[in-house]
């Protein structure tokens, strides 16, 4: 059993890397990939105490992507290599070119009735570039809301985000290629995936992210309906796309998920591991 989609305290979890990683143990997993939201801030030390526990870690990244329309996606990066000039090149300039674009952000919140400035915000970035996740848990922190999952839903998913500061899917495949990763949709049953489109369109949208180099599709995931994973596994073997899954944990803010297991008699079968790791 493995999981190849989790959030630490990071992004937007409530466990640290560490704590992650002691937790897929505790579970019986035998692998287990950090996923965080647009960093990779924690895979060091991830990957550390899985190392001292035995157990195998996948380095990952979700990238949240502007794709048409004001349409929002998230993609997995898995399997990568961190050190790679040519990964941490494209990512540290994403991450500086995201961070240079939230004034927006601050002026929009004000007129919410949160006004603060990103000084305030320094101590809850993680990292050297501020971003949104960093304005959530300040808002977590001063009583705005209770919970991360709050912030953006009464707060930030109100605001636009300004031009450059989401990626956009090629840069986001090509960075994940450059490390040596693969590169899947994340739940894309979901308005943060292809949810509202026809099927026709969804088809059309597959066939474009395949030409731009998507691996595959993530096929478990703990809220897909029969309907769903029927979809998925045809648009796998029409594009010869790899599977990937994961719960999409995110400790205390996802309560209903717990790490490897999602809920109910949710499973992601141990066979998934090899294909994403094998080189190209």
């Amino acid at each position: 059993m493995i999981d190849l989609h989790a959030h630490s305290t990071i992004s937007d979890g409530t466990l640290t890397p560490s704590e992650i990683i002691i937790r897929a143990k505790a579970k019986g997993l035998s692998a287990i990939a950090l996923t965080d939201h647009d960093s990779i801030d924690g895979l060091d030390e991830a990957q550390a105490t899985a190392q001292a526990m035995g157990i195998t870690f996948v380095k990952g990244i979700e990238f949240s992507v502007t794709y048409g329309d004001g349409r929002l996606i998230h993609l997995l990066g898995l399997g990568i290599d961190t050190k790679c000039e040519g990964f941490m090149t494209r990512y540290l300039n994403y991450r500086k070119e995201r961070s240079s674009k939230l004034e927006p952000v601050f002026e929009q919140l004000k007129s919410m009735g949160v006004t603060i400035v990103a000084e305030e915000v320094m101590p809850f970035v993680v990292g050297d570039y501020m971003d949104r996740q960093a304005i959530a848990k300040y808002l977590v922190h001063n009583g705005y809301v209770e919970m991360m999952k709050f912030a953006w839903i009464n707060y930030l998913d109100h605001i636009p985000y300004a031009e450059g500061e989401l990626i956009d899917p090629q840069k986001a495949i090509d960075a994940i290629h450059a490390g040596g990763g693969k590169v899947f949709m994340a739940h894309f049953h979901l308005n943060i995936g292809l949810k509202g489109y026809s099927e026709d369109l969804v088809d059309a949208k597959l066939r474009e992210l395949k030409d731009m180099g998507l691996d595959g599709l993530e096929y478990f995931y703990p809220s897909f309906t029969k309907e769903d994973q029927l979809k998925c596994s045809q648009y796998i073997k029409k594009y010869d796309f790899l599977e990937s899954g994961g719960t999409d944990f995110h400790g205390a803010n996802r309560g209903h998920i717990d790490l490897g297991i999602g809920e109910g008699d949710f499973r992601v079968p141990d066979r998934l591991l090899e294909p994403i790791l094998r080189e190209y």
